[in-house]
This record gives C-alpha cells, structure tokens and sequence, in this order.
C-alpha cells in the first residue's frame, strides 16, 4: 500500500518540526513538504502528489480559508485537515465551506493528530468535538426552526446517521452506536449526501448545521 503522502502548512517553525517528526515516525505516513505561509500551500500542493495537507487556519499572506479554497480548486483530491484553535471559531465554517475535510484544535495528541491523517485519507470527516460544540452553539441554536424542507427529505434513521457525522464518527462508529452493519451505514450516508446534494460527508454536516438538523447537542 502507498504511504500517505503529507503536506504541512503552518507559520511556526517549531510547529511544522514538531509535525514532521510525528508523522515521519509513523509506518504508512510519508511528509512529502512544508511552507510557511498561504501562497506557498498552494503552490507546493498543487500539481504535486499530496494526499493530505495539515493546514494552518491562520498564517502570513493569502490565510488557510483562501488557501484551502485554491487548493482544492486545483487539486479536488487532495485532503485538507484545519489545524485551529479555540480563537478560530468564526473561520471554521468558511474553510469547511471551502472544502476542508475537517478539523482539530493544535492541542490535540500526537496519536489523535496520526489517527485523524489516517482518518482523512480514507475518506472521512475529522471533526474535533469540543470545538465543533462551539461553533454550532453559535450557528445552530438561535432558536430558528430547523429547515423544514430538507428535514422531511431525510427519514429518521438517515437524520439519526448525519447527527453522528457531525460529531465525526467513522462508518463503523456509526454501525457500533446504531446497532446496524457497516454496509448499512455507508448506504444511509449515501442517502444522506444525495439528498443534501453534498459531495462529502464534511459539505453534509456543514449544510446540516446551517440548516438548524444538527444542535449543540449533537456535537459533544
């Protein structure tokens, strides 16, 4: 199997060392380069053969939410995991918007950032609980009724699948938690992403919360 080719974007250098040390130590993880700033993400992205970037939220010049946005206009494929803190809050749901596969806070374990670059590979949400309760507290529970519409697209199993998207539970979680086979959730999502008319798992979250599907305590 390939490794998963990384690519790390943050302004500190003591961070981007520390980065790179953690996931070159890791079997099946390869750090294929760094930058410093916005603009250089994007260049050293696309056009490269990067599976995963580890991207910075804030940095010099263009910022994460603009860089996410170039690089996956340009390379569609290539996974991007936001690198955040509390702070962030407020640019959270603009780099989702822009296509990131999700996020973790800077604080995170080293085995839970490894396990997160693996998570995303595959293909899955990373979203980190604590700050996801944040934000949706500030975008989903300002007592404006759910969107009516988009709910009665969704029948209750699939409603009970995307709430555990959103705290970013993987297919298997999901069976764990719901009683039902891996197989079974992956149609569900499925369903739930064509109804959305979503291309992810992240977009459908993003949309579910916008939407008011998806509250506070569903991100915990």
């Amino acid at each position: 199997m390939d490794p998963i080719r990384t690519f790390i974007a943050d302004d500190h250098e003591l961070v981007r060392y520390a980065l790179r040390k953690l996931l070159e130590d890791e079997v099946g993880i390869e750090v294929v380069g760094e930058a410093a700033d916005g603009e250089g993400a994007v260049e050293g992205v696309c056009g490269h053969d990067v599976d995963v970037v580890l991207l910075d939220l804030r940095m010099p010049g263009i910022g994460g939410v603009e860089a996410c946005r170039r690089i996956k206009e340009c390379s569609p494929a290539v996974n991007v995991l936001v690198l955040t803190s509390f702070g962030d809050d407020d640019e959270v749901f603009g780099v989702l918007a822009a296509g990131a596969g999700g996020y973790i806070l800077k604080d995170t374990r080293p085995e839970q950032v490894v396990q997160a670059v693996r998570t995303l590979a595959l293909g899955q949400a990373v979203f980190d609980a604590t700050i996801a309760a944040r934000v949706i507290a500030g975008k989903g529970d300002d007592g404006t009724p759910p969107d009516a519409a988009l709910l009665e697209l969704l029948s209750d199993r699939e409603l009970e699948v995307l709430r555990l998207m959103a705290k970013g539970m993987s297919n298997k979680e999901i069976g764990r938690a719901l009683w039902i086979g891996e197989a079974t959730v992956k149609t569900h999502v499925s369903h739930v992403l064509h109804k959305l008319e979503t291309p992810d798992r992240t977009q459908a979250v993003l949309t579910a919360i916008k939407a008011g599907l998806v509250q506070v305590s569903d991100a915990g």
